[in-house]
């Protein structure tokens, strides 16, 4: 495609109110609904005396800013000096230098309090979705980063390594903390399971998945005293490897799966010295390797350990562990798609801050494709979303008290934009 006469396009500034971002107040509006700007309001200590902004102002802005696709705090100016946004929201947004004091303000508690915020969304989509079970995945991921309260993690880089909870079944982030770089995979697993026991609803059936860093007997003793049905990666430690070579060849057999073809055995395994903790189904596959090395085994093995009851099979069983998957792309869309791939401060307590508005930020997009959005759209990532929705340009003008947003006469998802409104507006006239 060529354009004729691109010199003789011009171009000019304008002084109406226009906005690229006429769906973004759909989310304000959303969070006023589910009480999140009250509640940031009521966190202790967050509000400082001669300011002209709220706390909720604050994090409304961080929210709006991580929607719109931007990921680092200079992109909230872009938001402040919009001006049909700023018609919209009657208000003018935070500077980026404010946002910044903003996550500064936290400590330990009011972090806590910035939590349970973001699971209360998420709960609510557990809610609407009418869910007796959920599966609880856990996993951690590598931020790198070069800030100053930053350390080496395992990977040899400065980091943070947060810990992260999904429900699977309502691709919504339950909680999760933020850990120095340099943490154990294997610590904190067992008080952020305590901690969602906690938040779900009574009586809700928990099943529980999670790599190699779940493979604990605590953990493992917990989650049977409970009733937990879970599937864990298990090392690939001394005792393990001893259960698999125990293993009779004649009770391995051969699995074909789409393109993948591999052993499959099942045998018992105990874990630790606990005599109180029973032996459980150890799921194993057996492949071989793409590239054989000289002085190793040609046999990769993986092992998974699981209270399933029997007539799971195992086939089952490594079916159901392996949509883990889904979760390990739930982070990427989370750090890449959703801002956390950049942090923005110095201090681990004003990026936990950070981390817990970008999951709060996650929750509220999935609720609003829930709540306002076709059934088609729910399965959406957040830049098609933006693309056709959160993102439109308008004109915002005044009339008779009215506020009008005027879209293109050719819009073509405005059904749909007409649709999430009323919806949102629903909610708020429902309350």
């Amino acid at each position: 495609m060529i354009i004729p006469d691109l010199h003789r396009i011009k171009v000019e500034q304008s002084s109406y109110p226009l906005t690229s971002f006429a769906g973004l107040p759909f989310l304000v509006e959303l969070a006023d609904h589910l009480g999140v700007c009250q509640a940031v309001n009521h966190i202790p200590g967050l509000q400082e005396r001669r300011r002209d902004h709220r706390p909720s102002d604050y994090l409304m802005s961080l929210v709006l800013m991580l929607a719109g696709g931007g990921d680092t705090l200079d992109e909230a100016e872009l938001l402040r000096q919009d001006p049909g946004l700023k018609k919209l929201l009657g208000t003018t947004l935070p500077a980026p230098n404010s946002l910044g004091e903003f996550l500064r303000r936290f400590d330990r508690s009011r972090l806590y309090d910035l939590a349970l915020i973001s699971s209360s969304v998420a709960l609510r989509s557990v809610e609407r979705l009418t869910l007796s079970e959920v599966t609880l995945d856990f996993d951690s991921t590598l931020i790198e980063s070069k800030k100053e309260e930053a350390v080496r993690c395992y990977a040899g880089y400065t980091a943070y390594n947060p810990l992260l909870v999904w429900i699977a079944e309502a691709n919504v982030w339950l909680t999760g903390l933020f850990r120095p770089g340099n943490s154990s995979p294997q610590s904190h697993l067992l008080s952020l399971l305590k901690r969602c026991e906690r938040l779900l609803p009574k009586p809700m059936r928990l099943r529980v998945r999670s790599d190699s860093a779940g493979y604990q007997a605590k953990l493992l003793k917990h989650c049977h005293e409970r009733g937990h049905l879970f599937t864990i990666t298990a090392d690939q430690d001394v005792a393990v490897q001893a259960s698999i070579a125990a293993i009779p060849q004649n009770h391995w057999r051969l699995v074909k799966k789409e393109r993948d073809v591999f052993l499959m055995a099942e045998t018992v395994h105990a874990i630790g010295d606990d005599k109180t903790l029973p032996a459980f189904r150890l799921i194993v596959t057996r492949k071989i390797k793409g590239q054989i090395e000289l002085f190793e085994s040609p046999l990769v093995h993986r092992a998974i350990i699981t209270n399933a009851p029997e007539d799971w099979s195992s086939e089952k069983v490594l079916d159901f562990h392996n949509k883990r998957g889904a979760m390990e792309k739930a982070i990427e869309v989370l750090k890449n798609d959703t801002g956390l791939v950049q942090l923005p401060c110095g201090k681990l307590l004003a990026n936990a801050a950070y981390f817990q508005t970008t999951l709060l930020t996650y929750n509220l997009l999935q609720m609003f494709k829930l709540v306002a959005l076709p059934l088609d759209w729910r399965h959406f990532g957040w830049k098609k979303l933006r693309y056709r929705l959160l993102g439109q340009a308008a004109l915002v003008v005044s009339h008779a008290r009215e506020i009008i947003v005027k879209l293109a006469k050719d819009y073509v998802y405005y059904p749909i934009f007409e649709q999430a409104r009323w919806a949102i507006i629903g909610l708020a006239s429902s309350a």
